[in-house]
């Protein structure tokens, strides 16, 4: 083959590469404008939102803090946003957000329970079982749930944790409160008062008082307040005041003593 002719055909095979990537590159742009024209189309619009796992949180009440706009396309929303919108919900604990193709946005939401109410001036603080203020009343008082008294705020604010000086004693109670719930205890107990350092004290609906020193082993001391209960109750003695500060030395007395 001569020089030329090799020229020739060397020529030949770039300016088919060139075709060739030329092409390629052809569909490639009309693939991209496919898919752009599909996004931007009315297939891809929010048309539903599926909410589960609110129990308590009404779904209407959830879209409203998502801040979703129906018939806007999907991809123009951030999932990440919603998911902080929806967060500032003072019930609501966890968030997760999926989008799908067919015009939908799957929300999941684990909610947060009113565990306790801490009274302060007056007013009744809706508390979770991490010390989230969930709401404020200053007339509705839940019968449903115990009273936590003594506590010495600094701060609160709705959907944050309280922020109070006896925090460790705070603390405490709840893990009482935990251990009263394993125990079947629950219902028996009125108010839990941390006024006193170093010595919580318990409130039956019997209106027994129950020293319970710095809680230390809460398991051990709802296991053992049954028990003394139940033994009270048979014999019809309510009048009386229970000291478990130490344990394994129990010490029950009549109030006017």
């Amino acid at each position: 083959m001569s020089g030329y002719e090799a020229i020739k055909k060397r020529k030949m095979i770039r300016r088919r590469i060139k075709r060739v990537v030329t092409s390629l590159l052809l569909i490639v742009v009309f693939i991209l404008w496919g898919i752009y024209a599909l996004l931007q189309s009315d297939f891809f619009n929010l048309k539903h939102v599926d909410i589960l796992g609110n129990e308590t949180i009404q779904q209407e009440e959830l879209l409203q803090y998502s801040q979703l706009v129906m018939n806007r396309n999907l991809f123009k929303y951030k999932l990440d946003e919603i998911k902080e919108k929806i967060e500032t919900h003072p019930y609501v604990k966890e968030v997760t957000v999926e989008r799908k193709l067919s015009g939908r946005l799957i929300i999941k939401v684990k909610e947060r329970s009113e565990y306790a109410i801490i009274t302060y001036m007056g007013s009744y603080i809706y508390i979770d079982k991490e010390g989230v203020v969930l709401r404020v009343s200053d007339s509705e008082l839940s019968h449903k749930l115990p009273l936590i008294t003594g506590a010495e705020f600094k701060s609160f604010n709705v959907g944050e944790a309280v922020d109070v000086i006896n925090l460790q004693d705070l603390v405490k109670v709840i893990k009482v409160l935990e251990a009263a719930n394993l125990t079947e205890m629950a219902d028996t107990i009125s108010e839990v008062n941390i006024a006193e350092p170093e010595n919580i004290k318990l409130i039956t609906f019997d209106g027994i008082e129950v020293h319970l020193g710095s809680a230390e082993n809460p398991a051990y001391l709802m296991l053992t307040l049954k028990e003394v209960l139940v033994n009270l109750y048979t014999i019809n003695r309510r009048d009386v005041i229970i000291d478990l500060r130490y344990e394994g030395h129990i010490t029950v007395k009549d109030r006017n003593i």
